[in-house]
This record gives structure tokens, sequence and C-alpha cells, in this order.
């Protein structure tokens, strides 16, 4: 009897290592072109990626985004995706392995005049296994792991992201602090050229047109500055909800002009890189990996199961002493096999089938959109940085003839209308210069994620 029940065994085990379904051997191939189309801005080692915001050189960005990785409600949210990903794997696997229960009771009584006790005990060890031998059980286990795959890179996105956005609205901030001194500056400049028109308005060297242009420009450059110091509110409570705080606990002080103006070299790397750099690509590689394990595990549910239990029991009257002499054992093994549901667990199989080739698609819309992301970065990084020459030169040609045709003025050689005209391009040329730089590094921090850096 011993020798049968162990060759069953033997059978269960080897039957074992069956595994049904179609195996997952990778992402399919997407084509993608050897180098960028578009031209590529100075690049360096692809280490610099992983941390990419040091590349700008500025400490205080560099601890923004330490403390957002830290105390955003964003990434303590993908740590418990992750642990809940982790159990869910450790319950899926515990299938693999035998169950058993264990039971024991006693009963003793007896009055306190005499010795005489009257009792009994009883007790009873069970188990039982269902061997994986279609490999069902292990394909849902292989699928487990394919999901926490899947949690880890969608925490790693979350991190990429999170890092981009503190950059992008840093970057916003820094904008809206130096579009603001420039207005103020501006706004001084006027106001020494209006007590200039005023002057000779008093002398009837001017006539009231030029006092009231001189006005007009002025309350227009005044009327900037308040939209400035919103969005420099407003940046700020952005940051606040990044990091995960109040706006009360964020305090920012201004960078010196060499840091916000450095424009960094950033390790561009190969289109096909993107599908190990990318995080939501990997994540799309492993929710096909999922679909295509949980088509072995629908094919298994077609084919019979078998079970085999164990048992152990003993039992004595009042004497506990004679507990083991009644012990006795069993040992037994079933089979079921399903048979009036067979369109149901066929069609499951078609759905796991078709969810595989969703999952399949899904994955090559990721590649295409990361893909083209990088490209649009990079047509803005060119066309940005062609720009950017040429509003510094307007700048400082703006700068140049507002100076000339004040001087023109005080001369008596031109009208104040040239010198209004003159201090409007001034002042439309630096905000210019200024929303270009900040256009210039909000692109390089949305190439770098789009690379794939970040994590």
């Amino acid at each position: 009897m011993k020798i049968k029940y162990l060759s069953l065994l033997a059978l269960a085990a080897f039957l074992s290592s069956c595994q049904l379904g179609p195996n997952f051997t990778g992402a399919p191939d997407q084509g993608l072109p050897a180098t960028w189309v578009n031209a590529l801005p100075p690049s360096s080692g692809d280490e610099d990626l992983t941390a990419w915001w040091q590349s700008f050189g500025d400490v205080q960005l560099s601890a923004l985004i330490n403390r957002g990785f830290q105390s955003s409600p964003d990434m303590v949210s993908a740590a418990l995706a992750i642990a809940k990903a982790e159990a869910s794997l450790r319950s899926t696997r515990s299938g693999l392995f035998p169950t058993g229960s264990v039971s024991f009771s006693g009963t003793n009584a007896g009055d306190f005049t005499t010795s005489t006790s009257h009792g009994s005990w009883s007790g009873a060890l069970s188990a039982s296994w269902t061997p994986d031998i279609w490999g069902g059980t292990r394909r849902e286990v292989e699928a487990a792991y394919a999901s926490l795959g899947s949690t880890k890179a969608a925490a790693n996105a979350t991190r990429a992201a999170l890092a981009s956005s503190i950059a992008t609205t840093y970057f916003e901030w820094i904008s809206a602090k130096e579009s603001l001194r420039i207005a103020r500056e501006q706004l001084e400049y006027q106001e020494r050229t209006y007590r200039i028109v005023q002057q000779k308005a008093a002398v009837g060297m001017v006539a009231n047109l030029e006092l009231a242009e001189s006005r007009a420009t002025i309350a227009s450059t005044r009327a900037q500055i308040p939209t400035y110091e919103a969005n420099i509110r407003s940046c700020e409570n952005a940051l606040a909800t990044l990091l995960g705080t109040t706006v009360d606990q964020v305090h920012l002080s201004m960078p010196s002009r060499t840091t916000y103006n450095r424009i960094p070299r950033v390790p561009t790397g190969l289109p096909s890189e993107l599908l190990r750099r990318r995080p939501d690509i990997v994540q799309a590689e492993y929710n096909l990996h999922r679909a295509t394990a949980n088509i072995g595990a629908r094919v298994a549910d077609l084919f019979p199961s078998f079970s085999i239990t164990g048992r152990a029991n003993a039992s004595s009257g009042t004497d506990f002493a004679n507990y083991f002499q009644n012990a006795a054992w069993s040992l037994g093994a079933s089979a079921s096999q399903t048979i009036f549901n067979r369109t149901a667990l066929n069609e499951n199989v078609n759905i796991a089938e078709l969810e595989r080739d969703s999952s399949a698609q899904a994955y090559r819309k990721t590649v295409l959109a990361a893909f083209a992301e990088v490209e649009d970065c990079l047509i803005a990084y060119a066309r940005l940085t062609n720009q950017l020459p040429q509003y510094q030169s307007a700048a400082a040609a703006n700068k140049e003839a507002a100076e000339l045709s004040l001087r023109r003025f005080n001369s008596g050689e031109s009208d104040f209308l040239n010198v209004a005209a003159s201090e409007r391009a001034w002042l439309s040329a630096e905000l210019n210069l200024i929303s270009t730089r900040q256009q210039i590094r909000m692109t390089l921090a949305r190439l770098c994620t789009a690379l794939g850096g970040g994590w």
C-alpha cells in the first residue's frame, strides 16, 4: 500500500513540471529607427539621466526634488501599491504548497471526595495538496510576478513625473521672479523718463500728448506687476502640493543668474534604449507578460484537477496515557473534471488571448508615443536654442534704441512717441528673453523625463 501512494506522489511531482499556455519571450520588436530623426542637443554620459536635475547645478532644485521623493503623497501611494502587489504575490504562491489543519479536544470530570475521574481526549491532523499538474497555479504566480514588476515600474514612472513636475514648476517660479524684476526695473526707468517729460511740459517744450503717452506707458507696465506676483504665489502653492506640505513650509531663494541661465548637456542615447530606460514602457511590457501568463492559467482550467489528502487521528478514554494507542491514519486521492460549463472555460481562454493581444497593442502605442515625445522635445529644443541668441540681440538692441530715443528726445531731435515705443519694445524683448530661457529649461526637463531619466 505504501508503494502505491509513493508512486502516486512521484507521478504528481513529475506531472507538476508541465506548464500549459504560451511562454513569454519578450515584447515584440517595434522597428524603431537607429538614431533620432531631428537634430540632437549636446550629449554627455548616460549616467547623468538618473539624477538629471543635478546637471543644472542648482542645489535648491536638487533639494526640492529629493524632498518630494521623501514626502510626496504620490510616492507614498506608490510604495503602498508595491506592498500590496508583494502581498498578492505571496498569497498566490501559497497555492503551490499543501494546506493542513490540526484539532484537539479533551474533557475531564470528577468530584472532590474521590480520585476517580472520567474524561475523553481526541485529536486530528489533516493535510491536503492539489499538485499543479498543468501549471495553472505556476502561471498565476508568473502573472503575479509580472504584476509586481508592473507596479514597481508604475512607481518609477511616478517618481520620474514628480521630478519633472517639481523642476518645471520651480523654473516657472524663477521665470515669474525674473519677469517681476524686469518689470520693476522698467517701471523705475519709465518713471525717470516721466519726470523728464514733466519738466519739459512745465516750460512748454512738449505738449500734453507726450505727458499722457508717458503716463500710459507707466500704467501698462505697472499693470503687469500683479500678474507676476500672482504667478509667483501660484508656483509656490503648486510646489507645496508636489512636496506634500503647505505653502508656509516652502521657502525659496532666487539662485544666481549664472545658475538659472545654465543650459546643461543631455544624454540622448539611442531610440532603442527607451525600451529599458522609460518606466512606462517597462510597465507596458510587464502588463503584456502578465496577460500572456494568464492564458496558461485559463488553459489549465480545461483539464482535470487532482487532490491528495491525508488524515491522522487519535483518541482515548479516561486515561490520557492511552491516547496514542488508538491512533489511525488515512491517505487518499481524488480527481475532478468540469463537464457542463466547458463553453465558459473555453471562452475564458479566448478572453485571455484577446487581453494578451490588447496588451501587445498597448505596448506598441506606449513605445511609439515615447519616441514621438522625445522627437517633439528635440524639435522644441532646437527651435528655442536657435531663438535664444536672436532674443538676446533683440533685447540689447531695444535697450540701446530706448536710450538713444531718450537722448534724442532730450536734445529735441525726436518726439516722445518714439521714446514710449522704444521703452515698450525694450520691455517686451526682455520678457521674451526670460520666457525663452525658461522654456529651454522646461524643455530639457521634459526631454530628460521623455528619455527615461529620473529613476
